[in-house]
């Protein structure tokens, strides 16, 4: 599997053939310990630049995939190509048709509740006999709850033993809470755990799913800024502009070390 770094941040770069085999046999085989997994867009890494924690957590997951058309821009500037995009939203509906297909169970944690119920009812109206749980915690500012509220998350978990985790609580609390229970989501048999964001609103059909043009160019984003500026023109505001800068610096400065490495072997 390729690998590449971005603002500090191991990128991995499987194949989506790969991608599948790599998963299909997290859930069949010998258990790997937890693969857990973040969807980097370039919000990830902008967050990431500005907080280390989370710029170590996510370099201590298993695979760290590429979400966004600006990530793997980025990727090109500095010479990396081909990029295979793995939209969050599209790797759960993967998720859970591995589930169907090795009987495993599928958990929910995160958003609200009736979006969470609409997607789980959904997915197992288009996987029968999947089984899919779902747990919503009160909304929290950070990765850390308080113990009710931890101890009502993890006995759900307890509860249901799922395979597969996807952990809808924004990023980056998504991301770390999974680093903060690494070891306990493993001792319960889980084998996959992974940041899903906003992916469950796509799945409960809160909100439509792009059309096939926007989903090609990695336009998504674009469309749920347009739809929901409240929530997200802030963040973006503040972290798309910053990510652009530091990706361009790093292409800049890569180009003239690669430059700088020829003028030497020649």
């Amino acid at each position: 599997m390729r690998r590449a770094t971005l603002l500090g941040v191991r990128i991995d770069l499987p194949t989506r053939r790969e991608l599948l085999s790599l998963l299909r046999q997290t859930l069949r085989g010998p258990s790997p310990g937890l693969v857990d997994i973040t969807t980097v867009n370039a919000e990830c890494l902008a967050i990431a630049h500005a907080e280390p924690a989370y710029r170590e957590v996510l370099n201590r997951c298993r695979l760290n995939l590429v979400d966004s058309v600006g990530v793997a821009l980025a990727l090109g500037l500095k010479g990396i190509t081909p990029v295979e995009r793995v939209p969050g939203r599209e790797l759960v509906e993967v998720l859970a048709a591995l589930c169907w297909e090795a009987g495993a169970g599928l958990f929910l944690l995160g958003s609200r509740e009736q979006v969470a119920r609409e997607a789980a009812f959904r997915l197992m109206a288009r996987y029968p006999g999947l089984m899919v749980a779902w747990h919503c915690p009160p909304f929290l500012p950070g990765p850390q709850m308080p113990p009710s509220v931890e101890q009502a998350a993890l006995g759900a978990l307890r509860h249901h033993r799922p395979k597969v985790v996807c952990v809808a609580l924004g990023m980056p609390k998504q991301e770390l809470w999974i680093g903060l229970h690494r070891r306990r989501l493993c001792s319960l048999g889980v084998r996959i755990a992974i940041g899903v964001g906003g992916a469950l609103d796509y799945l409960a059909g809160v909100v439509p799913l792009p059309p096939a043009w926007a989903a090609h160019w990695g336009l998504e984003w674009l469309l749920r800024l347009v739809r929901q500026p409240r929530k997200r023109l802030g963040r973006q505001v503040r972290r798309l502009p910053l990510f652009l800068a530091l990706a361009l610096r790093e292409a800049v400065h890569h180009r003239i070390c690669a430059l700088d490495r020829q003028r030497y072997l020649c």
